[in-house]
């Protein structure tokens, strides 16, 4: 499949870009959310009150039930905790500008643009696959055509399709992401005018805890490999989440403007530097 991170990212950050009102977080968690239900295949209680407990976030009724729950959950955790507070403590890699995301927690979107924009990144992410899996509603000619074998194993059209999409997608991505850091639109979008933005109070600290935290969760999620390893990579994502969420709970969510050499790191937009202060 399509990488769930990066690749499935690509048809949705041009949506923002192009319409910076829509929900941007929404857009990119409503992208990976068909993908993750695949961390409920083997649970301890595949049934409860009579239902079963296992999701297939790519089907229509799903996308519009298990995607969009798990969705406005994540979305909400991402502007309201995860990302406020830990954000701040990427590294801001040059002109990616990463820490500009600790920015998006400022930003408040009506109800129904929250709803929208999961379903839509949702929606996005079961199309593409469409095109790029031999078992997907559409089923393109010659898909199921065998090219070679590699260590026993055959590999048909769909195959290198898969492959070259998860790759031609996720460079997209990534230069999408170089282009909205370099221009610093996260920081515009947010109302706030970009400058250099420094690493928060205990820096290492909280890098130490996050780092621990995977390889916690990492282990954990090692257990599932048995049945398989998109089972084991959607636990660790769900794993580590509930971790990032519960340590972003501890970490005080750093201040929009701080000090650096007597100027501001970062200001609202149209505020002279020295009119603002941290607090």
């Amino acid at each position: 499949m399509p990488f769930t991170f990066l690749a499935h990212q690509a048809p949705v950050l041009p949506l923002k870009r192009w319409q910076p009102s829509l929900d941007g977080v929404a857009l990119v968690v409503g992208s990976t959310t068909p993908d993750l239900a695949r961390a409920t295949e083997h649970l301890p209680w595949p049934y409860l009150l009579g239902r079963p407990t296992w999701f297939d976030g790519h089907k229509p009724d799903q996308i519009v039930s298990w995607c969009l729950v798990v969705g406005l959950l994540l979305t909400w955790s991402a502007r309201r905790l995860v990302l406020p507070r830990l954000a701040g403590h990427l590294p801001d890699l040059g002109r990616f500008h990463l820490r500009d995301i600790r920015l998006v927690g400022r930003n408040r979107h009506r109800w129904w643009m929250v709803v929208l924009c999961v379903e839509v990144g949702a929606v996005t992410h079961s199309l593409v696959d469409m095109v790029t899996h031999s078992d997907r509603g559409i089923v393109l000619p010659g898909f199921d055509d065998h090219l070679f074998d590699i260590t026993g194993r055959s590999i048909e059209t769909a195959n290198l399709v898969q492959v070259i999409a998860s790759v031609g997608l996720s460079a997209a991505t990534v230069w999408l992401l170089w282009m909205m850091g370099s221009n610093r639109e996260i920081a515009d979008w947010s109302g706030w005018e970009p400058a250099p933005t420094p690493a928060p109070p205990h820096h290492r600290a909280v890098v130490a805890s996050v780092l621990g935290a995977a390889v916690v969760t990492g282990a954990f999620a090692a257990t599932q490999l048995h049945y398989g390893s998109r089972v084991a990579l959607m636990t660790w994502v769900f794993a580590g989440w509930v971790a990032l969420c519960v340590i972003a709970m501890f970490v005080r969510r750093p201040a929009d403007t701080m000090e650096v050499g007597g100027r501001a790191a970062l200001r609202p937009a149209g505020a002279a530097t020295s009119e603002v202060r941290a607090s």
